[in-house]
């Protein structure tokens, strides 16, 4: 029985890999195009969808760059964030693994104070993520 149940795992996970799209030159070139146009936590998560397969390098630092943007300078948007979260949870992974080194030390510092003391309060738990991410970051 164990090794039916490795071999179907070992099955999972070989048909995930194969099931991965590939990120064409065209779909990198949209995807780093579309960093431009993310202003909104529905357009991150739009972006993510369409372009996550492209989400490598370049293309990773303009997705950063825009969640880094959000969080920084339009932290009353938090909450659009979690409803959006509430329906997409592979969402709060994504925005979470874009709050990174690649960051300016000022943008995280204010990301962590917002986090700390200018969370809504049924908001807590995410804030906390985002916090904790954010001092991660810092000292990468």
């Amino acid at each position: 029985m164990k090794k039916i149940t490795l071999l179907v795992l070992c099955g999972l996970l070989t048909a995930n890999v194969a099931w991965a799209k590939t990120c064409t030159p065209t779909d990198a070139e949209a995807a780093d195009m579309a960093v431009d146009s993310l202003s909104s936590w529905s357009a991150v998560n739009q972006n993510r969808i369409k372009f996550g397969h492209c989400d490598d390098g370049d293309i990773a630092e303009g997705n950063s760059e825009a969640v880094a943007r959000l969080l920084a300078d339009h932290w009353d948007s938090v909450p659009e964030l979690s409803t959006l979260i509430s329906k997409t949870p592979a969402l709060k992974t994504y925005v979470l693994k874009h709050i990174d080194s690649t960051l300016d030390t000022k943008d995280l510092d204010k990301i962590q104070a917002q986090a700390t003391h200018s969370c809504p309060a049924k908001l807590k738990v995410l804030c906390g993520e985002i916090k904790d991410a954010a001092e991660t970051a810092a000292t990468e």
